[in-house]
């Protein structure tokens, strides 16, 4: 064996879509999941029985589902009842999970770990219309509590956020999206433009890849055109610009070691090495953020992914880029230095492949794992994932063939914390101020808002940062139609904006 014995290796990996339309049934989370487990062991053949068998372990990312401990039931359903269940609340990566996978087989702790997860909201839409409950999940995951239960270690969103309507992903997106078209210098016309040539490339893959959920291959006008099928969700961003998690799907990657899959006897053409994994913890809030276009981050998990695994940037070949807002991707593409001319997703993305809560990063991995079969052992594919608001980012380089170095599992959360900048916040900031991004939204109880995140004090003078709000409709049009980023406002009082 060429390859370090205790080296983590996915042997298998599955991927379920229940496609909406004539004849779709509804059918729980878990049993979403267990279909996925499934899937990824039959494609072993006869070895796929042992490898399920020996899970010692199931990582849960937790949905919007009511089942309390998914992972047991999978367990079971694989052949391994007495396997230690996982789940990660939210606000915890996917890819923490994964990693804690690799760890788990690499130290010898366990010979087959296995993460799955799912989601099933398009049963829960398609059961309420016909006046249906979804039907139950197996007793074995809602019968007892999980093994253990994995939190975040701070909170990921700030309470002046709380305040000032940012909880909701899409206004904080929507006002990344914002600095980044100040940036490049484009209006908002030119800006809508690039956005609709942008999701118009996912859309198209999505309508090439069968798994999709969103298969219409929309055109860049459809995407970025408001309409009553195509809502304003926070500007500049309509419903075809943002993830749609009201989807059935589900994912399963089983994890072991060169040494357990020979002795399984699994094909060596389905393994693929995990060649490094960088992944940062670090909590800043949006307003925080000095550089609203920027995310330093990421740009320190890819350094570190791309050195420990001994690969350059020109080799990398196929990439599937975190996508639940084009803003995400964007940020993510420069960090980077990868073009936004070339493909930067495997799925169609998470509006058009479909991005089920909490569990995209895992329908992005087993995307990676079939490519990288696909293509070859030469080939190096590259994947991402955030938790949070463009929060905790992770990087993870992949491969069929063989790792040029020994597999790292990387936590970079202080290098992350060094390489970014912060400006302080202050909720009650009254004054003059300049506007450092920008979204508007509509309003439950009617109307629209300006959501504006501030620099107070004179241009360039060192000062505080806040978040002002504007419900004054001649205000939110001049905000809808033109680029306001660098323009002076005035706070008449905290949290309170007007252009004056």
């Amino acid at each position: 064996m060429s390859v370090e014995p205790s080296t983590p290796v996915v042997v298998a990996a599955g991927a379920v879509t229940h496609h909406p339309g004539e004849g779709f049934v509804p059918t729980s989370a878990t049993a979403l999941m267990l279909e996925a487990a499934h899937d990824g062991l039959a494609a072993l053949g006869p070895s796929g029985h042992e490898v399920g068998r020996r899970v010692g372990g199931v990582w849960v990312p937790h949905g919007t589902w009511p089942e309390a401990d998914p992972g047991r039931a999978v367990a079971a359903a694989v052949g391994a009842p007495s396997a230690r269940s996982v789940l990660g609340e939210l606000g915890v990566l996917q890819h923490s999970l994964l990693a804690r996978a690799a760890r788990a087989v690499a130290e010898g702790s366990m010979e087959v770990a296995l993460v799955a997860g799912g989601e099933n909201r398009w049963s829960g839409v398609v059961a309420g219309k016909g006046g249906e409950t979804v039907p139950a999940a197996p007793s074995t995951a809602t019968e007892g509590e999980p093994d253990e239960v994995l939190t975040p270690d701070e909170m990921i969103i700030s309470s002046v956020e709380i305040e000032r309507d940012l909880t909701t992903a899409a206004h904080q997106y929507a006002i990344i999206e914002s600095a980044l078209r100040h940036h490049d210098g484009r209006s908002v016309d030119a800006h809508r433009a690039f956005l609709g040539e942008l999701w118009g490339r996912f859309a198209a893959i999505a309508a090439a890849t069968p798994s999709a959920w969103d298969r219409r291959g929309l055109s860049p006008d459809a995407i970025t055109t408001v309409s009553d099928s195509n809502r304003l969700i926070a500007a500049p961003y309509p419903k075809w610009l943002v993830s749609q998690w009201n989807v059935d799907q589900a994912a399963a990657v089983f994890g072991t070691t060169p040494a357990t899959a020979e002795r399984l006897g699994v094909p060596r053409d389905r393994w693929v090495f995990p060649l490094a994994m960088a992944e940062s913890n670090l909590v800043v809030p949006l307003p925080e953020r000095a550089d609203l276009h920027r995310w330093p981050a990421l740009a320190v998990c890819g350094d570190r992914a791309l050195d420990a695994s001994g690969v350059a940037l020109g080799d990398i070949g196929p990439v599937d880029l975190y996508s639940c807002f084009p803003a995400a991707v964007q940020v993510a593409a420069r960090e980077l230095s990868l073009g936004l001319e070339r493909d930067l997703t495997l799925t169609g993305g998470m509006t058009f492949g479909g991005g089920p809560f909490d569990n995209y990063v895992l329908q992005s991995v087993v995307a990676m794992v079939e490519r990288c079969r696909a293509d070859g052992p030469d080939v190096v594919g590259l994947t991402t994932a955030v938790s949070g608001l463009l929060t905790k980012p992770a990087v993870t380089v992949w491969s069929a063939g063989d790792p040029r170095r020994a597999t790292e599992i990387l936590d970079v959360t202080e290098a992350a914390r060094r390489a970014t900048a912060t400006k302080p916040v202050d909720p009650e900031a009254v004054g003059s101020g300049v506007v450092v991004g920008h979204t508007v939204v509509p309003r439950r109880e009617g109307g629209s808002r300006v959501i504006a995140v501030v620099d107070v004090g004179s241009p360039g003078a060192t000062g505080v940062r806040t978040v002002g709000l504007c419900d004054d409709e001649a205000e939110v049009a001049c905000f809808l139609a033109e680029d306001l980023v660098g323009r002076q406002v005035e706070l008449t009082a905290p949290g309170v904006l007007t252009t004056g």
